[in-house]
């Protein structure tokens, strides 16, 4: 039976920058939790969260992937791939895994969740434009799991990239 701290969910929200060249922000009841400064192929983007920092870099060409790396460093951290039903999957260096994909056909909430298919960091859109930013929530136990931090980012990135590659009439990968 889980515990009232294990079932807890944490809402936060994603906020669109507020000119060019800013990072969205992801803010909770304390303030300022994250950033993600995004930047298109083959730049760099980086991301914060909990006092830790994150290189993601991605491409579409050839075998769509986006992997994420320590920052300043060469060590990954995990890869996602896309697969051709929508989604895709993200493997961590430590071997977990979870699946990326829309909680129903016509909704606008997108979930990882484990091979348990247990939630971990959900993910919805204010009415489905991203400047409206993004409601996020870690659920099902997950805030201290040690992936967290890092799909709770690529949840995001994901939306972002999918924004842009829908503006762009390219290759989706989430």
């Amino acid at each position: 039976m889980a515990s009232p701290a294990e079932s807890k969910t944490r809402d936060l929200t994603w906020e669109y920058p507020k000119s060019e060249g800013d990072p969205f922000l992801l803010r909770g009841e304390q303030g300022e939790a994250g950033r993600l400064q995004f930047h298109e192929e083959p730049e760099a983007s980086i991301a914060e969260f909990g006092g830790n920092r994150w290189t993601i870099r991605y491409t579409t060409k050839l075998r769509p992937h986006i992997r994420i790396y320590l920052a300043d460093s060469q060590q990954l951290v995990a890869e996602y791939v896309p697969v051709l039903t929508g989604g895709g999957v993200v493997t961590f260096a430590s071997g977990a895994r979870y699946r990326w994909k829309k909680t129903a056909i016509f909704g606008d909430k997108w979930c990882f969740r484990t091979e348990e298919q247990s939630a971990s960091v959900c993910i919805r859109q204010e009415a489905g434009a991203l400047r409206q930013g993004g409601k996020v929530a870690i659920c099902c136990g997950a805030e201290n799991l040690p992936e967290t931090p890092v799909l709770l980012l690529l949840a995001w990135f994901l939306r972002i990239l999918d924004f842009e590659m829908l503006v762009e009439g390219i290759f989706r990968v989430g």
